[in-house]
This record gives C-alpha cells, sequence and structure tokens, in this order.
C-alpha cells in the first residue's frame, strides 16, 4: 500500500511548510489527485487517520480535488476523456500520448494559522 507512503510525505511537507510559515496548527490540507494517479482515496484517508496521531496535523481535514483523465489528439486537436487501458480519439479512432491530466498527485493547499 503506497499511500502510507504518500500520507507520510504530506505530512513531512505540511509540518516543514507549517514551520516555515509560522503556522500554529493547520486547518485543512487539500490534495489534488488525478484518475491515473494509482492512489486510492479510501486507503489515503485511512493511513492520514492512523499517521496523523500525535503530529501537527492530528485535528486537520483532509480534502480531495479529483482530476479526470484527458489527452488531446494530435491529428483532430480535440481534448478527450482517457482510462488506463483506452487513449483512442472518439474523432478520428486515433492513439493519443499526449495526456494533459489525471497522472496528478500533490498538495494543493495548506490552510491553518
Amino acid at each position: 500500500m503506497h499511500e502510507v507512503s504518500i500520507i507520510q510525505e504530506v505530512i513531512n511537507i505540511t509540518q516543514n511548510t507549517a514551520a516555515e510559515n509560522n503556522m500554529k496548527r493547520v486547518d485543512k490540507i487539500t490534495l489534488k489527485i488525478g484518475e491515473l494517479s494509482g492512489a486510492m482515496i479510501d486507503s489515503l484517508v485511512f493511513a492520514f487517520n492512523i499517521i496523523r496521531q500525535g503530529t501537527l496535523v492530528e485535528t486537520s481535514e483532509l480534502e480531495f480535488i479529483k482530476v479526470e483523465a484527458k489527452a488531446k489528439c494530435d491529428n483532430c486537436d480535440i481534448i478527450f476523456k482517457i482510462d488506463h487501458f483506452n487513449r483512442l480519439c472518439p474523432t478520428c479512432n486515433e492513439f493519443s500520448n499526449n495526456v494533459i491530466s489525471g497522472y496528478e498527485l500533490y498538495i494543493e493547499t495548506i490552510e491553518g494559522e
């Protein structure tokens, strides 16, 4: 379960950022998660609830922004939804390697005082 190491790093980054900005508490952490990132939100929440104990983020809320997987067709220039197995343009049926979103996995915001 790589979600444990992801959450551990999120907490480390959050604590370092809070220290750099003289924050006394962190109220909310927002993560941006792409459909193709391989991260499972339920597992991230589970790991967060365990690992946050005794840290600066112990009372923090964890929020997610889900990002659809999309590609741009190099042939007909349209943007279309994709998944792990299908990257064929619905207009011209050409395969696209031009993925424009869906692999995101990062901290979007850290809120607190």
